[in-house]
């Protein structure tokens, strides 16, 4: 908001203000007057409110400039500590470095573009006095340089020369050999960075590399090193211990030119000087010397400190930052006209303020409005999705049971004209029948429960018996998996206030849920203990697991952790529904857990337990049942259900043709692979490599001609039919098919017409 619109804000004040103020009994003819007089005040005070508000915002432009030149000049040398560091770390770790070995180390870093300002990077050991002569040969004969000596003399017990300095150009070499031990400034750096084994700067120094007129201030960064690489704990092993220094020389100008150089519209000038007093003789870089005869709106002194030492910064605004300051608000004269135009803007103004918030209000409800559209919208969307799923899923429940049950059915009455025994058949048809009803019922009591039709028959009951009737009942269905089911019950009776029947079905569903969201072969635990007044039982399962984000959904009606075409595991998605309603209907509840896909699962149900004993109730029975499955021109039949695979296969063998019956996708291609089939008959819906896939496939292999396809599926929507035309199926048959369709279709593959059938 602009200083004009805060302002504003306070003007229906100002006109109460005004009305109860003496001016409202003023003479007539004289309130113009007051009123123009109190405007001009008032647009006075604007004025050099905005000017103060212009000059601290210009103020924080400085500012924010200030802190970051410092904090550019701070990390470019934190950058060469990090680069002395490393150094550091080559010296740590090898016992000897040979003039060879350091130079292509300093090569690796490209110093001139890479660190500009830096001078050079070196090592200066440390060594006693009687030891020189011996330092000053093993220079001259082993580290390649024939001139080398420890200079100057100065008296002192130990000696700290230059050895190492790279790059080896006139100026380094100028400085080799160097005792900088013999110079006060750098001695107390020397010996700060020793004492406390950090880097440590001197102060204002004229290095010994400036041989030629154009001399700049200068500066020494030191890092110690040790005996065995590491900083050792106490003063007296740090200074015994000490073999030398790594170190960089600073051309002041060079290096800060290095950082600031590019700067093509520069807004702040800085002068850096050591030490904590601002005086010329402390002045080691002036950014624009040109500057000093310029009157800058702007100034600050700061702080900074670089390794162990301080330095001081003046800053001071230049002409470009100026340029895009503020200029003060100059206050003209107002004629009593003016004064009467400002006083009709202001009431104009006042109107729109007025107004905008009038607009905003509407806008502000119109949006909440929307919102609410937005989200009742979005609320049908996914009630008409949920809708269409639980069509479409219930459709292809009841089709997959139906489709074994109608050609069990026609291939019993040909049977029966043939004389042969239709017991296989019958069986089928009674294990479909068996699955539909559980389908039915699941959606039934579902209704039911949820419309409240459902009454339940309570009283004392032993969870016990009903919870081993329920195991009784899902045990077939378990091992017909190939699962272990272990169960760990009281010796003793636990009674409840509950209907037995439906405690049953809560219990023989939990288990029917973790067989069938479990590998082949898994472990399902039931166990019942009594904790705290209520009765718990936990179902444990190493099957597929549960992700985080469906957790919170899986009790919501149709829900199914995995929705694929294979729809391997089958079912509307209502039993754990059930579950819940019915458990809350007994007063207790019921918990979901799993750490994830893969982990298996833990379903607890809690039930209040009675405060004494009761008699039971007698068992109830609980149906059950579920799928299984097999019979020439050359024909492969392809379904991952069982039944409905081989009986269509023994009808088409009773026809006369030669059936081939597989049961996924892989064995289908690998049968193809070996014989070419007349018609392939292919379930859409199959575990792992779906029909579709397998179509395309087929007809990859045979550049597009290839056996007759067939799509057997619960599928039959337009969509589905489209699908099964671009994956280069010939027909689409729905489940439950007729044998009829079937029989026509093989006795057409010859004359390789392509068909769709509906």
């Amino acid at each position: 908001m602009g200083e004009w619109q805060r302002t504003l804000v306070y003007l229906p004040a100002f006109m109460t203000l005004l009305r109860s103020s003496p001016f409202h009994r003023l003479p007539r003819h004289l309130l113009p007057v007051g009123v123009l007089a109190l405007c001009l005040l008032l647009t006075y005070c604007v004025c050099v409110l905005l000017g103060l508000s212009a000059r601290a915002r210009d103020e924080a432009r400085f500012e924010n400039l200030v802190q970051s030149t410092s904090d550019r000049i701070q990390r470019r040398l934190d950058t060469y500590v990090a680069l002395l560091q490393g150094t550091e770390g080559l010296f740590a770790t090898q016992q000897e470095v040979t003039p060879q070995e350091f130079s292509a180390y300093v090569r690796l870093f490209d110093l001139q573009s890479k660190y500009p300002g830096i001078q050079g990077l070196g090592f200066t050991r440390r060594f006693p006095r009687e030891e020189r002569a011996q330092v000053e040969h093993r220079a001259r004969t082993t580290l390649g340089l024939p001139g080398f000596h420890a200079w100057p003399e100065v008296p002192g017990e130990e000696i700290h020369s230059i050895t190492l300095l790279e790059p080896r150009d006139m100026r380094n070499l100028a400085a080799m050999g160097y005792n900088m031990y013999s110079e006060p400034i750098r001695r107390e750096a020397m010996a700060r960075a020793r004492d406390t084994g950090e880097p440590a700067l001197t102060g204002k120094v004229t290095l010994k590399q400036e041989i030629r007129e154009d001399k700049q201030a200068g500066f020494l960064l030191y890092l110690p090193v040790y005996k065995g690489g590491r900083v050792p704990a106490t003063l007296e092993e740090r200074r015994e211990l000490l073999e030398g220094f790594v170190y960089c020389p600073f051309r002041a100008d060079d290096l800060l030119n290095g950082i600031f150089g590019a700067e093509r519209h520069p807004r702040v000038a800085f002068q850096l000087y050591d030490g904590l007093e601002v005086d010329e003789a402390r002045l080691m870089h002036r950014s624009h010397p040109e500057a000093l005869a310029y009157e800058p709106m702007f100034t600050t002194t700061t702080t900074l400190l670089v390794a162990g030492r301080p330095w001081t910064l003046t800053f001071s605004s230049l002409p470009a930052f100026d340029a895009t300051a503020a200029r003060p608000i100059v206050l003209l004269p107002f004629s009593g006209l003016g004064a009467l135009v400002s006083l009709g803007f202001f009431l104009m103004m006042l109107a729109q303020v007025r107004a905008r918030g009038a607009a905003e209000r509407s806008a502000d409800e119109l949006r909440v409005a929307l919102a609410e559209r937005a989200r009742v919208e979005e609320q049908l969307r996914e009630a008409d999705r949920r809708k269409d799923d639980f069509l479409a899923m219930l459709a292809h429940e009841l089709r997959n049971p139906l489709a074994p049950v109608l050609t069990a059915v026609q291939l019993m009455e040909r049977k029966q004209r043939a004389g042969l025994g239709t017991e296989r058949e019958r069986e089928v048809v009674e294990r479909q029948v068996h699955h539909m009803r559980r389908l039915v019922d699941d959606l039934l009591d579902v209704s039911r429960v949820t419309r409240g039709k459902i009454q339940l028959r309570t009283h004392p009951m032993d969870l016990v018996a009903s919870v081993g009737r329920a195991v009784e009942s899902a045990r077939p269905f378990a091992e017909s998996r190939e699962h272990t089911l272990r169960v760990e019950l009281p010796d003793r009776p636990v009674w409840a206030e509950a209907d037995p029947v439906r405690v049953v079905q809560i219990f023989t569903n939990l288990l029917h849920n973790a067989a069938k969201y479990s590998e082949s072969g898994g472990r399902i635990t039931l166990t019942l203990v009594c904790e705290g007044g209520e009765a718990v039982v936990r179902v444990t399962d190493t099957g597929m697991g549960i992700p985080a984000e469906a957790l919170p959904h899986l009790f919501e009606p149709f829900m199914q952790v995995a929705r694929t075409l294979d729809r391997a595991q089958g079912g509307l998605g209502l039993g754990l529904t059930l579950v819940k309603q019915l458990v809350e209907m007994h007063g207790g509840r019921v918990e979901a857990a799993s750490e994830g896909v893969g982990k298996g699962s833990v379903f607890t149900v809690r039930l209040p337990l009675l405060p004494e004993e009761r008699v039971p109730v007698a068992p109830v029975d609980v149906p059950a049942g579920q799928e299984v499955s097999t019979r020439g021109r050359r024909v492969l039949v392809v379904d991952d259900n069982v039944d409905a695979a081989e009986l269509l296969g023994e009808v088409l063998e009773m026809d006369g043709h030669r059936v081939t019956v597989v049961h996924d996708g892989m064995a289908a291609l690998e049968h193809l692979g070996a014989e070419a089939p007349d018609v392939v008959f292919l379930d859409i819906g199959l575990p792992g490599m779906d029909g579709y896939e397998v179509a395309r496939r087929i007809r990859e292999r045979s550049g597009g001609a290839g056996p007759r396809l067939v799509a057997v599926t619960g599928y039959g929507q337009a969509s589905d039919r489209q699908r099964s035309r671009e994956a280069g199926f010939d027909a689409h048959l729905v489940k439950p098919v007729e044998l009829e369709q079937v029989r026509e279709l093989v006795a057409d593959a010859g004359a390789g017409g392509a068909s769709t059938v509906n």
